[in-house]
């Protein structure tokens, strides 16, 4: 790879006018340039958690208020400016919780206006980058977290009494799931054509095109406009996602919403209940071996079959990549949250109450879309790994055969040692990028209920088993017939 000797050697310093002593110079400079550019990067390898070990305690107590302003004191100190799209998502959802529905809606709103902005831009560079991890990068969010947060700035506005603005939100979720493959595809294209592409990428397939929770709401507010085609179409559509989407509809479909109001002048009370915490992002690491323009991976302890289920396959096609090399790479996976409550159950006025059947389970949903994007996520930190250790592996070879030439044997311990630095620096650069929001939820539970129009007090009961858990008090609320009667409710733990 002449591209790669560049780094080490200049035409200067190989002419035979220059002394011997000066010849050494670049090949030394260069790999201690490489090691200091090393360490310097792992300054922004590893992703910054300190401020959620302060805010969880207070959310799963439902201080949500006071959970915000951690975050908020947090910015300058844990969120940088790469990570300007997590603080919005980390706070725009508190904002909501905490029942601060504008503020909660401007923060979304950034959060979508830099996702847009730095999609292409974030994964083009990610793919590009011969050196920086992906923590260095733009967080440019998950697809599950661009898709949910028009689903609660859609919530924000109905509780705000602004039902137009909440269409708009809940159109912006279609259009995103209408694209969420295309847009994918285009930036494995658009690598795998360029100049400076090192291997290629594998196309993706996406399996989520129907959102149900975000249907419910549709059909709600169409009906609440008097529009019953327009709401019987969401109905439609919802019992199309349970025969198409069975992989993350795989429970018992619940009741859904009428089309149309009841003559009988009852009031239809809609109860959205959100539980759980969606989950985050560990860390695996995956011992990875160069073969002739390929590499292959490997995990301790696990067979063939157990990482290909995990990253979708075991081996990458690296043109010109030599055999020989071993180095580590580190690739995040979803890990869920436990989730306290299995049984949540409303009451009005105290009486006996109504079990609520799941609607949707967001944390499949957030493990399908994190599908999407692993065969870019794991072929580009395989390129950019594999990349780093070639120039690595020939500087190593410089180094040693300048110190041996210089010192001997003695040069040759020190070169050596050297190398293992070199070694344990790049190791060091390949932190799996663990940054994701902390504060969406993992389950929606949703009934509709018939009841005589009035003001009645309204309770929402948590259950594990037998154990109450929690019970929220969501004081009087008064039902009308033929408008929306939603209220909301949640415990996240």
């Amino acid at each position: 790879m002449p591209a790669m000797n560049t780094l080490f050697y200049s035409r200067a310093a190989d002419s035979p006018s220059v002394p011997a002593s000066r010849r050494r110079i670049p090949g030394l400079a260069a790999f201690f340039g490489f090691m200091v550019l090393a360490l310097v990067s792992c300054a922004s390898a590893k992703t910054r958690q300190k401020h959620y070990v302060e805010a969880m305690p207070l959310v799963r107590e439902g201080s949500y208020d006071e959970a915000a302003r951690i975050i908020e004191k947090s910015k300058k100190a844990q969120y940088k400016e790469k990570d300007r799209v997590l603080y919005y998502l980390d706070l725009g959802m508190l904002l909501h919780w905490a029942g601060e529905y504008e503020a909660s809606s401007r923060m979304l709103t950034e959060a979508e206006e830099a996702i847009e902005e730095l999609f292409t831009a974030s994964i083009s560079k990610g793919i590009a980058s011969a050196f920086l991890n992906d923590n260095a990068l733009d967080y440019a969010g998950e697809d599950y977290e661009d898709i949910y947060l028009n689903v609660f700035k859609a919530l924000n506005y109905i509780a705000l009494g602004d039902n137009e603005a909440a269409h708009v939100e809940i159109r912006r979720v279609q259009i995103k799931l209408n694209i969420l493959e295309d847009k994918y595809n285009r930036l494995v294209e658009e690598y795998n054509s360029s100049e400076e592409a090192e291997g290629e990428l594998a196309a993706v397939e996406s399996r989520f095109h129907n959102a149900v929770l975000a249907r419910y709401l549709s059909l709600l507010l169409y009906r609440a406009e008097g529009a019953m085609d327009d709401a019987r179409i969401d109905r439609e559509a919802m019992d199309e996602a349970w025969e198409s989407q069975s992989h993350l509809y795989d429970f018992e479909k619940p009741p859904f919403p009428a089309a149309e109001y009841p003559d009988d002048g009852r009031a239809l009370v809609n109860i959205l209940s959100f539980s759980g915490l969606g989950p985050v992002k560990l860390a695996d690491t995956f011992s990875l071996t160069s073969g002739p323009g390929m590499v292959f991976l490997a995990m301790a302890g696990q067979d063939d079959d157990y990482v290909n289920d995990l990253v979708g396959f075991t081996v990458i096609p690296v043109p010109g990549l030599p055999a020989g090399i071993h180095f580590k790479v580190q690739f995040p996976r979803l890990e869920s949250r436990r989730t306290d409550a299995d049984r949540i159950v409303v009451r009005f006025n105290g009486e006996q109450g109504v079990e609520l059947p799941l609607l949707e389970n967001i944390e499949s949903i957030a493990r399908e879309t994190f599908l999407i994007k692993q065969p870019i996520t794991v072929g580009r930190t395989i390129i950019r790994a594999a990349a780093k250790n070639i120039v690595k592996e020939v500087g190593k070879g410089v180094l040693r055969d300048e110190l041996t030439k210089e010192a001997g044997m003695a040069g040759l311990l020190v070169g050596l040692l050297a190398g293992a630095a070199a070694d344990a620096a790049v190791n060091a650069t390949e932190n799996a990028d663990l940054r994701i929001s902390h504060f969406f939820p993992s389950h929606v539970q949703a009934a509709e209920i018939a009841m005589e129009p009035g003001e009645y007090s309204v309770s929402v009961e948590y259950w594990n088993g037998s154990t109450l858990i929690d019970e929220i008090e969501l004081g009087m609320r008064r039902f009308l017939p033929n408008r929306l009667n939603l209220v909301e409710s949640y415990v996240l733990r």
